[in-house]
């Protein structure tokens, strides 16, 4: 491996269910997240992951919970991040073998034309990166959490419990927690957090400080807010916060 840029350079940019970030990455740490990743690049890039080791490929979808780290040749890549929740992202979560899809040449083509024509990436990207093949360990869908999911405030409140939040569907808290991880594939608390964590990356990305983000989201504070995106993206908050634009 050649030495990696200290910093990434680029643009980062968040919607309802998705993240993006186009440009070249700097330094990142093997980490893993809730969210499906799909790496797109015009030149071969370098990859690690828990279920293949390094290997240079131009385009990839990275499953949740997948620990994996990106290398740094220079060159500009894609990155969008799409909650797996989400029907786009069950969709990009078909023909995954360990947890990783390696795209070919031509389906690398097909997802950057897909990305030029307007729609959100999340959306764009399943249309045409979703496999007709049984899938792999996708959760099953539950239309009532689903609706429950979408109703939830942008602003969680500071403590959520299972009970409350069964109490709203009219279930035992054994068994939303039971219906909401079939749903979702993650617990409720893990859940939970990544949601405030794409509030405080888009307050963030609005113009809030940090500080102000995370006390925003429901973060005890900003090294809260940082710790966890950390843990999620493998880099601080701060280095994609200077390039982010809003959409």
């Amino acid at each position: 491996m050649t030495a990696r840029p200290s910093s990434w350079n680029g643009q980062a940019r968040m919607g309802l269910g998705w993240g993006e970030f186009v440009g070249v990455t700097g330094d990142n740490a093997p980490h893993s997240h809730h969210a499906v990743q799909v790496l797109l690049s015009e030149q071969p890039q370098p990859l690690w992951t828990a279920a293949g080791g390094w290997q240079t490929v131009q385009g990839a979808v990275i499953g949740p919970e997948l620990p994996h780290q990106l290398g740094s040749n220079g060159r500009p890549v894609r990155l969008v991040y799409v909650e797996s929740h989400a029907e786009s992202g069950r969709r990009l979560m078909t023909a995954l073998d360990q947890g990783l899809r390696v795209l070919t040449t031509e389906e690398v083509a097909l997802a950057h034309h897909a990305l030029s024509g307007g729609e959100p990436p999340d959306t764009a990207l399943a249309q045409v990166l979703s496999s007709g093949s049984v899938r792999i360990n996708t959760p099953a869908s539950d239309d009532e959490i689903e609706r429950w999911i979408v109703a939830l405030p942008t602003v969680l409140p500071e403590r959520l419990t299972a009970a409350a939040c069964a109490y709203q569907l009219g279930l035992s808290s054994s068994r939303f927690l039971h219906r909401f991880r079939t749903h979702t594939g993650l617990p409720l608390r893990p859940y939970l957090r990544w949601r405030r964590l794409l509030v405080a990356v888009r307050e963030a990305m609005q113009g809030a400080s940090l500080t102000e983000a995370a006390h925003a989201a429901g973060f005890a504070d900003a090294a809260h807010f940082t710790r966890t995106f950390r843990r999620h993206f493998g880099l601080a908050p701060s280095a994609l916060m200077r390039m982010a634009s809003t959409k």
